[in-house]
């Protein structure tokens, strides 16, 4: 058999590794100059109707925008986490470093901090620079929106460790689109939650038990509206995000107990 399609196939898996961080520091780089300009616009935002100004507009801006670059974050982490496990075990560098004294738990959960740490690491700066400045220009209070960090980060930890699972099995263009895919519907049935709107089968079965990815930043950031109509309890939706993040972790520890490593 000629070596050819298993050349072009490493080939191709390297150079989409190789292209992936650059296309995540770019859209990053280009999310801090939107920054500026979206927290300007919205500070500045005023709606009249019947010759009365709408408040809270505003506030209800600098709530998205913050709950947009939090899902951002979380998309960011299944992403990076969909490779950095597979790549290990595919090469045979996993084999190498686990004929040591090394526990495959506690490798695995190397691999996962290390994903982490690069997305979380570039969303607290994406979401300092939010904060700092929606505080100048709209004057928001900012120990919701240290809260809502939180939960983006918690809800990074259920997003990578998902994703570097189901990394074990499936490839990992796939596994990204997963990840993708899987933040933007559960963002999509947990804002239309909030919006009042009433959900039927699987969306509402995912916003009700599912992780709470907007649901958590959201409730998080409940002052900076008003008057605020949120949907839901937000010490439950929190307590049910940390246990996804614990199950999600679990699944992952699982998943690669139960992986055959050849060198």
């Amino acid at each position: 058999m000629s070596p050819f399609p298993a050349l072009t196939l490493e080939a191709l898996r390297d150079g989409t590794r190789r292209r992936i961080v650059p296309v995540i520091v770019a859209i990053s780089l280009l999310s801090l100059l939107a920054l500026d300009s979206c927290t300007a616009c919205a500070g500045n935002l005023q709606v009249e109707a019947q010759g009365a100004v709408v408040t809270g507009v505003s506030g209800w801006t600098a709530l998205f925008i913050f709950v947009v670059l939090g899902l951002w974050v979380q998309i960011l982490a299944g992403v990076l986490a969909a490779d950095h496990l597979a790549e290990c075990v595919d090469d045979g560098s996993a084999v190498l470093v686990l004929a040591r004294p090394v526990r495959r738990d506690v490798f695995a959960w190397a691999r996962l901090a290390g994903a982490l740490a690069v997305a979380l690491g570039s969303g607290a700066l994406l979401l300092g620079m939010a904060i700092v400045l929606l505080h100048a220009r709209q004057g928001v209070e900012v120990a919701p929106a240290l809260t809502a960090m939180f939960a983006c980060a918690m809800g990074g930890v259920v997003v990578a460790s998902l994703s570097m699972a189901a990394s074990l099995h499936l490839p990992r263009v796939a596994t990204a689109l997963a990840a993708v895919t899987s933040v933007g519907a559960i963002a999509a049935v947990n804002l239309t939650a909030q919006l009042g709107l009433e959900l039927h089968g699987i969306p509402l079965w995912l916003d009700r038990y599912g992780p709470p990815l907007a649901t958590a930043m959201i409730q998080a950031l409940g002052t900076w509206v008003e008057p605020a109509e949120l949907q839901g309890d937000p010490l439950a939706d929190a307590v049910r995000l940390l246990i996804w993040a614990v199950l999600a972790q679990g699944l992952l520890l699982a998943s690669f107990r139960r992986i055959e490593l050849t060198s």
